[in-house]
């Protein structure tokens, strides 16, 4: 389902603060939470049924703790030669070298990351009373499936700097959880932990002398050298979510619930990396091209299968119709060749008429001494074969028909056995 609250609570020795983010159509927005009364309480647990108890549980709903620095304890560890999961896995095995208190009585997480080629392993634990605690005032409250994380403030701050575009890191930042200042150390590309404000040059060694140092608070970089401290304050309003100004610890806190895999959750039960921190680049290009390859075969495919499915249903319907259709096949061949014939019969008797004008014409133009042998009348061409009398006398005869318009010899003028002119002539008609 998708979550449309986050409620970030910051659970200190000596006070709660909270805030709560809205989703809306451009992204996550800082909204007013609903006026509680004065949270009561004598402790941090009280004060969190206190502040749950006013509040109806929501599916929609993401709650984020976060604790303070003097709740939960931090180790470095380096595993020169082993690769950052192997060095995560040795931490896990031996737990109990790397805590000072007994694993049965703490929650711990950690997180690895590899930096100038050495693996490093960032170990937190918390006692599990204090743990305990919360998971029970959440539970009592009706609000154990809205809770998503149970992490350092510091945590937070990390999140919500690196949403700002005109951070650089790696970098520092101080801020203020009640009666102690805290350092975060804000990695290249993690946070790296979090310490008490005891000397600052020894924790500014670890990135180098020109480390800029954040105050999140006015006053709060006061007591320090002024060259290590940026000028101004960053820009939170800046991170893309709606309405953020002022830094708060219960900021920090809400700002956990938009991270899809906080580096360090106290939260009991297995925990699993999203897909995207899981594969590296190569294995996503991998990964994308053998998608694009089967899903342009499969998409040659399932058009190569449509068109046979096609190609053999209209197989089996042209099957059919021939079969259906075969006995008109043979009749309208009979129909064309009776309408070829009346066609003839047609032209026939139009032209019947004419013809006999023709013969007639011929009859009376002919000269008396030749005579007509055969012709034919195909169109407007009537060919004569004649003998006798002389070629040009009766073509000149001819050619004063008024049924006539050419009048030509087709074949040379030949003579039979008596001597007499045998000749082919064509006329037009008009």
């Amino acid at each position: 389902m998708l979550k449309k609250e986050i409620l970030g609570i910051y659970l200190g020795e000596h006070q709660i603060e909270y805030e709560l983010l809205k989703r809306s159509f451009k992204g996550w927005e800082r909204s007013t939470p609903p006026l509680f009364t004065k949270v009561p309480g004598k402790n941090d647990a009280e004060r969190l049924r206190g502040l749950l108890a006013q509040i109806s549980p929501k599916r929609s709903r993401i709650i984020s703790v976060a604790i303070p620095r003097t709740k939960y304890y931090l180790r470095e560890l380096k595993f020169p030669g082993l690769t950052p999961e192997e060095a995560e896995n040795a931490v896990k095995i031996s737990i109990n070298v790397h805590s000072h208190i007994p694993p049965e009585k703490i929650y711990y997480d950690c997180f690895s990351y590899e930096r100038n080629g050495i693996s490093t392993v960032l170990l937190a634990y918390c006692k599990r009373p204090f743990i305990d605690s919360i998971l029970e005032e959440i539970k009592n409250t009706g609000h154990q499936k809205s809770l998503f994380c149970i992490s350092p403030c510091s945590l937070g701050t990390d999140i919500l700097l690196r949403k700002l575009s005109e951070m650089s890191f790696p970098c520092i930042s101080l801020q203020r959880e009640e009666e102690k200042k805290v350092v975060n150390l804000h990695g290249p590309s993690f946070w790296e932990g979090s310490h008490f404000l005891n000397n600052l040059d020894v924790i500014t060694a670890k990135y180098g002398e020109n480390t800029p140092v954040i105050p999140l608070e006015k006053g709060l970089g006061d007591t320090l050298d002024q060259k290590l401290l940026l000028k101004g304050l960053p820009k939170i309003e800046n991170t893309g979510i709606l309405g953020l100004k002022k830094w708060t610890l219960g900021l920090s806190a809400s700002i956990l619930g938009t991270s899809s895999y906080p580096q360090i959750s106290f939260k009991p039960g297995p925990r699993k990396r999203p897909l995207s921190l899981r594969i590296d680049t190569y294995q996503i290009l991998l990964v994308g091209l053998i998608t694009i390859l089967f899903a342009f075969s499969g998409l040659r495919l399932f058009k190569l299968t449509k068109l046979g499915f096609t190609a053999k249903k209209n197989q089996e319907i042209i099957t059919v119709l021939e079969k259906k259709y075969k006995p008109l096949k043979s009749k309208d061949e009979e129909l064309q060749k009776i309408r070829a014939l009346q066609g003839d019969l047609k032209a026939f008797l139009k032209e019947r008429p004419n013809f006999l004008d023709v013969l007639k014409e011929l009859a009376e133009k002919t000269p008396k001494n030749a005579w007509i042998k055969y012709l034919t009348l195909r169109d407007n061409k009537l060919r004569i074969s004649a003998e006798g009398g002389y070629a040009v006398q009766t073509m000149e005869a001819w050619r004063k028909s008024r049924l006539f318009s050419q009048v030509k010899l087709a074949s040379p003028v030949t003579k039979n056995r008596n001597g007499q002119e045998r000749y082919t002539v064509e006329l037009t008609l008009k």
